[in-house]
């Protein structure tokens, strides 16, 4: 969490902090007071030119965590068109600017080879979701989840869902995010962003709103396999940057809530979108026929490009053809529940309960 110094104040006095979890909350305290000032020069030096860069309407991929989002983000990001945030950007959202250089082999060092929730290599200018950044300029960030396990329904509900009952929240969100994606566009020239962001899919509103013009990529896939998933996912990020303790029991009941709270948002919502404005594809087509599904994509979209980039695309799909994916048990109790609360979601889904 590379955050201001006052907003993690915000978020802590807001969430708590348990005892056994103090010196990781003062080391990220003691990172944030050092580089304040950098922060703060990065501001005054490149503010104003950020302010004026107009943001061009962005190519949005959503869909639940664990869908596939990250892999399809990876392939559309070979297409050079498009800019897109980086882990460096969205881990130094305040001052990549002035430090990015500089930092990135001392992150190069830090990161892992592969995420922590699967085998997806990870590198320090890999494209990353935006919404990390977002943990460090307010309240208003799905990532807060996984520092702030104790408190995860309320902060999906808040961040994700707008249900907080403060619509300030949600204006001061859009200034955040907006003055966020300038930054990264700035910095990359101008080229209009593919932006990769699980929790958008219950934005669309809004961000039709912000973002004139702008097209969505909605990838879907099994619910059962989504659900181990995405409980893997919440257990392996707390625990490894949380600051309350987490209870494995919580987490699979949290996921067979907000599940069907973020796609029931997503059903309703893509009914405002044009077949020119949403396209829908689903993991085992990326699977099996990437080209083609890439393809229908651009086509139904009318994005450019498709058959210069085809190539890009072929390269980065053979570089991952060893790649595994994690094998997950879904516990009995668990199918039970999912088969009985997501029914509607199978159904909109057309996936076999």
């Amino acid at each position: 969490m590379s955050s201001s110094f006052a907003n993690l104040a915000r978020l802590v006095a807001a969430y708590g902090c348990d005892a056994k979890h103090l010196p990781r909350l003062i080391g990220l305290f003691g990172v944030t007071a050092l580089r304040q000032p950098v922060f703060w020069w990065e501001a005054a030096r490149h503010g104003r030119r950020i302010r004026k860069e107009p943001i061009k309407p962005p190519v949005f991929i959503i869909g639940h965590w664990r869908s596939g989002t990250t892999h399809l983000h990876n392939v559309i990001s070979q297409d050079p068109q498009f800019g897109r945030v980086t882990l460096v950007e969205a881990g130094m959202p305040h001052d990549f600017l002035t430090l990015s250089a500089r930092m990135r082999p001392k992150m190069a060092e830090q990161i892992p080879d592969k995420r922590l929730m699967d085998n997806v290599p990870v590198a320090v200018d890999s494209p990353w979701e935006e919404e990390m950044a977002l943990t460090s300029t307010g309240r208003m960030s799905f990532y807060h989840v996984s520092f702030f396990p104790r408190c995860m329904e309320q902060i999906f509900d808040e961040a994700v869902m707008f249900n907080g009952g403060d619509p300030e929240l949600v204006r001061t969100w859009q200034r955040q995010y907006t003055g966020f994606l300038r930054k990264v566009q700035y910095a990359q020239c101008g080229l209009p962003l593919l932006l990769k962001n699980p929790a958008n899919t219950a934005r669309i509103r809004w961000l039709r709103t912000m973002f004139p013009g702008a097209r969505f990529i909605h990838i879907r896939r099994n619910p059962y396999k989504v659900f181990t998933s995405t409980v893997h996912l919440y257990l392996k990020v707390q625990e490894e940057w949380g600051l309350h303790d987490t209870d494995p029991d919580r987490v699979a009941r949290h996921v067979l809530e907000s599940y069907p709270k973020l796609m029931r948002a997503y059903f309703d919502q893509r009914e405002e979108l044009g077949s020119n404005e949403l396209v829908e594809v689903s993991y085992a087509e990326l699977q099996q026929d990437p080209l083609g599904m890439l393809r229908r994509a651009y086509g139904q979209l009318g994005l450019p490009g498709f058959e210069a980039a085809a190539p890009r695309f072929e390269a980065y799909l053979a570089s991952q053809s060893n790649y595994r994916k994690n094998e997950l048990t879904l516990r009995p109790e668990d199918s039970r529940e999912i088969t009985r609360r997501w029914q509607d979601i199978f159904e909109q889904l057309e996936y076999a309960v």
